[in-house]
């Protein structure tokens, strides 16, 4: 906004907002969010995966369909917004295998995200992703149509189970493994004079399984860059939460398994099951998290435990979101011991000021 005075004097520009935010909007972040997505939709169509993508495209109706009613019959209140809706049925959509019905997964995103809606009032009040809550429900409707644990305790008894895997074949080997293996054998890993055999460079860019969020383990990685880039203080709940569960694996796992112990497979943990799309798209949801970094940092360290029991040492086809319907629900009771410890403070500084008065 400009003005003149009377005497003619050179404009002046007056601010209208003299407000700056300091994080981006959550406009700003779901406009990233849902590009960071779409490389996933990308690679799935380029691998000619039109089987995930149709089930992905189902549960994008589902939940935007939720919105439509939802905005028509709840116009007084507070709703999701179409862009949020859009990611949510995505994220769906990648967590149930591409085998599940269509048909079915639309009706289930529709009839969750519209309960949702009606319970929580609309995505300021929501407390749990309900993204979660439909893949839940899929599980519970139809849990033979998702894969079993590919492995068993005598081979999380073996110190590297997933190179197993890889040998009996249930990674399939990219064309360029070899050559990108030896690559980093010869040059960064030559540092530490350690290597790498051939298969986890498969395993990083394409695990090839049924559920398309468990598959592109290299570009989730890549979206976590992208993603907390810009606010390190939304990094804390997914660092927590990876690195917690990691140490267990490679700490506990073997403990259970009768192994060796501090020889769990990491590798196997975080490179399947979907735990870093999880990690970056779904246990930070918007709402769903304390304030506080303390609070963030509790909620990350009990997710990794959570994740420990649920989602075992790897291979899990849904204990993730099941870890993430956990904390979602654990979420209220670490908010209230916030709130009593902020209140508590308070009265402390109130007394303190009194007595320096």
């Amino acid at each position: 906004m400009f003005l003149k005075n009377k005497n003619t004097v050179p404009y002046k520009k007056i601010l209208i907002r003299p407000f700056v935010y300091k994080h981006n909007s959550i406009g700003e972040e779901s406009i990233k969010m849902l590009v960071l997505l779409a490389v996933q939709l990308v690679l799935l169509a380029v691998s000619g995966s039109i089987s995930a993508l149709i089930v992905i495209l189902a549960a994008v109706l589902g939940s935007a369909a939720a919105e439509i009613i939802a905005v028509k019959g709840y116009s007084q209140r507070i709703h999701f917004s179409g862009l949020l809706s859009i990611i949510q049925g995505i994220i769906v959509g990648m967590l149930v295998p591409e085998t599940y019905p269509p048909l079915t997964v639309f009706f289930v995103t529709l009839c969750t995200m519209l309960v949702i809606k009606h319970l929580f009032g609309g995505f300021s009040y929501a407390w749990m992703n309900p993204s979660v809550i439909a893949v839940a429900i899929m599980w519970f409707v139809g849990a033979k149509i998702f894969p079993p644990f590919a492995v068993s305790m005598d081979m999380l008894s073996m110190r590297n189970p997933s190179q197993l895997l890889i040998e009996n074949g249930f990674f399939p080997l990219m064309n360029f493994d070899a050559a990108v293996t030896d690559a980093l054998n010869n040059t960064v890993f030559r540092l530490f004079k350690v290597s790498i055999p051939e298969g986890y460079v498969s395993m990083l860019w394409d695990t090839h399984s049924v559920i398309p969020a468990f598959r592109y383990n290299l570009v989730s990685l890549i979206s976590s860059i992208v993603l907390f880039s810009d606010d390190l203080v939304q990094l804390i709940v997914p660092m927590c939460f990876t690195f917690v569960y990691l140490i267990l694996v490679r700490m506990l796992a073997p403990l259970f398994c009768g192994g060796i112990l501090y020889q769990g497979d990491m590798l196997l943990a975080v490179l399947t099951g979907g735990t870093l799309f999880c990690a970056n798209f779904v246990i930070g949801w918007y709402g769903t998290t304390p304030v506080s970094i303390t609070g963030k940092i509790i909620y990350g360290v009990l997710g990794g435990i959570a994740a420990f029991f649920l989602a075992g040492c790897g291979t899990s086809p849904a204990g993730m979101p099941f870890t993430v319907l956990i904390m979602n629900i654990a979420s209220p009771l670490i908010q209230q011991w916030e709130n009593e410890r902020d209140r508590h403070i308070l009265k402390k500084m109130i007394a303190n000021g009194r007595e320096g008065q």
